[in-house]
């Protein structure tokens, strides 16, 4: 071998070892994308996971909030409707209770004409007619009375819209007497604190007289 190529031979030599050098220093001089402050790439995706994991427990979570929320809504909806239904049932069926134990008291009563009705004309007078009438009257109203019926005092007093239903008025001298009703024409009632018909009535009013309105003139 010559002396030429003995020569390139070194030189061939010492270009592969420089090239062996950087490749081994290069992989410590820079750490690969993607990696932790470790170079550990399995581990942030293990982060990744448990972080994505947490999330999802609480979005089910939510969910099953609501949906017990959403049960306990259509619950109390269903209650309130049971005892909205409940509540009309038992008020239907106290005002039938009430309207049959009126009933069941005037009875009697409706007997009692039934029989004044049913006797002959020619065997009776007028006068007892009378008297039996009045008495189913009599025991008519009690038993109204004492159901709560009450009749509207009017007569003398003054006129109220709320109680009364002015049908006629009488003129009068007297201003003291103006808007006092002077008589009763159709007997009003209320039952409670409930005006069931207004006392139809006459009222008077006030209407100076000839001398009068010549001395207001004066």
């Amino acid at each position: 071998m010559s002396k030429h190529e003995d020569d390139r031979d070194g030189r061939e030599a010492d270009a592969s070892e420089t090239a062996t050098g950087t490749e081994e220093t290069g992989p410590e001089a820079e750490s690969a994308p993607g990696t932790d402050a470790d170079g550990d790439p399995a581990r942030d995706g293990e982060e990744r996971a448990e972080g994505e994991d947490e999330l999802s427990e609480e979005i089910r979570e939510e969910l099953e909030e609501l949906e017990r929320l959403r049960e306990r809504h259509l619950r109390l909806a269903a209650e309130y409707d049971n005892f909205r239904k409940r509540t009309r049932r038992e008020m239907a069926e106290a005002r039938e209770r009430a309207q049959a134990d009126l009933v069941t008291r005037l009875l009697d009563a409706l007997d009692d004409l039934q029989r004044v009705l049913d006797t002959p004309a020619d065997a009776t007078t007028v006068e007892a007619l009378h008297e039996g009438v009045e008495m189913v009257g009599r025991k008519l109203g009690k038993e109204l009375r004492e159901a709560g019926l009450e009749p509207i005092e009017a007569e003398g007093r003054p006129f109220d819209p709320h109680l009364h239903e002015a049908l006629l008025t009488t003129p009068v001298t007297d201003p003291e007497q103006d808007g006092l009703v002077s008589r009763v024409l159709v007997t009003g009632y209320r039952f409670g604190d409930r005006v069931i018909r207004p006392a139809r009535v006459e009222v008077m009013t006030h209407r100076p007289s000839d001398g009068e309105v010549e001395g207001g003139d004066d």
